[in-house]
């Protein structure tokens, strides 16, 4: 098994790239996206290593750096459980995240996500961006920006 947290690391310039690459976090200043990406957590996952459960609270959204994996989602049929794959998710991809901002309407995950190979991950809790955007007023502004138009958009 190699080490994956020695051999992928993640500068502030990449971390502040793949920030700004989201459509909700596009429209920050250079310096709030570069203080956002210094909060970023690395966080590396093994093949077959559960990232999110499926119920489990919202408290993070991840940044896919390296590896991609399996999304599962719990279905019955005749009261009986059954695990579905619904789709992978691939370098640049979120969890927890989407077009529109952070994703879940009850607080809740709403699938389960997998590694399917070694994986680099940046984790950003909400709780310190929430924080964040507290402290900096246009972070606010923007986020309630992004999100009034693709509400409108609707």
């Amino acid at each position: 098994m190699t080490d994956i947290a020695n051999e992928w690391t993640v500068d502030l310039i990449k971390r502040s790239a793949i920030l700004h690459a989201q459509q909700c976090f596009a429209n920050l200043t250079n310096e709030e996206t570069d203080i956002l990406a210094g909060f970023l957590q690395e966080r590396t996952y093994q093949a077959n290593e559960r990232i999110v459960r499926e119920g489990d609270p919202v408290d993070s959204v991840y940044f896919i750096v390296k590896g991609h994996a399996d999304v599962r989602h719990v279905r019955y049929v005749d009261r009986e459980a059954q695990i579905e794959s619904v789709a992978t998710l691939k370098e640049g991809g979120t969890i927890g995240l989407n077009d529109q901002g952070f994703y879940s309407l009850t607080g809740r995950r709403t699938a389960t996500v997998v590694a399917n190979v070694e994986m680099l991950l940046l984790r950003l809790s909400v709780a310190v961006f929430h924080g964040f955007s507290l402290v900096n007023p246009h972070v606010s502004r923007v986020m309630r920006e992004h999100a009034a138009r693709i509400l409108g958009a609707r």
